[in-house]
């Protein structure tokens, strides 16, 4: 596929079909993913890769335990100003949720903490926290787009972050390592589309914040 076309139609999908996906394409993705830059070309990424139906099956549940509270927050945070467009992703929200276990591949992103030379949580962590994390999210950048190219659809969330130790038991990944996110891949079950994104040029500036931008 073109580039272009690729990267304007990479949506979050959130409904998938059971099909699964063949390893050589998953490796395909993941050696792309590989390629990303990183501070100091550390390349602190680890790939869980869960295809085990049991073991979905139990990340679906820890996921709906999380997912509920959060819906209920948001609804209660928006109740005089929820709209259309937020109610509908919130229905989106629980479908994914229900059928999480039927997505095909479910990937885990840690990061390498030791590789960053910066300990978990220290005022240097938190002041430069942009270098740690700017080192991680090229990869699961291209991870998305390269399974797009694929025609394999993706869906980023953090929302297992809050249960960091229980996932790392469950996977087996030892204490250095930390939870960046959980990245469900399968065939999407109503194709590609491009995304909505509200309009660019309003927040494009021309050399300084009060210079609007002048389109070609």
């Amino acid at each position: 596929m073109d580039f272009f076309d690729v990267a304007t139609s990479t949506p979050t999908v959130r409904r998938f079909l059971p099909r699964e996906i063949d390893q050589r394409e998953l490796e395909r993705v993941f050696e792309t993913a590989n390629m990303a830059p990183s501070g100091s070309n550390a390349q602190p990424w680890e790939f869980v890769i869960v295809r085990d139906a049991e073991m979905r099956r139990t990340i679906q549940r820890i996921y709906e335990a999380l997912w509920g509270p959060y819906k209920e927050n948001s609804i209660i945070r928006g109740r005089t100003t929820l709209s259309a467009r937020a109610q509908k992703a919130l229905a989106a929200g629980d479908g994914f949720a229900a059928s999480l276990a039927i997505v095909p591949v479910h990937v885990f992103i840690f990061l390498d903490r030791p590789k960053m030379r910066v300990p978990r949580g220290t005022p240097e962590d938190l002041f430069n926290f942009g270098a740690t994390y700017g080192s991680m999210f090229p990869a699961i950048e291209l991870m998305m787009l390269s399974a797009r190219a694929l025609g394999i659809g993706t869906a980023m969330t953090t929302m297992l972050s809050s249960r960091e130790a229980e996932t790392k038991q469950l996977l087996g990944v030892p204490e250095e390592y930390q939870l960046i996110a959980l990245v469900p891949m399968g065939y999407p079950a109503d194709g590609f589309k491009r995304p909505f994104r509200k309009p660019l040029w309003p927040r494009m500036h021309d050399g300084k914040w009060t210079r609007a931008w002048t389109r070609a």
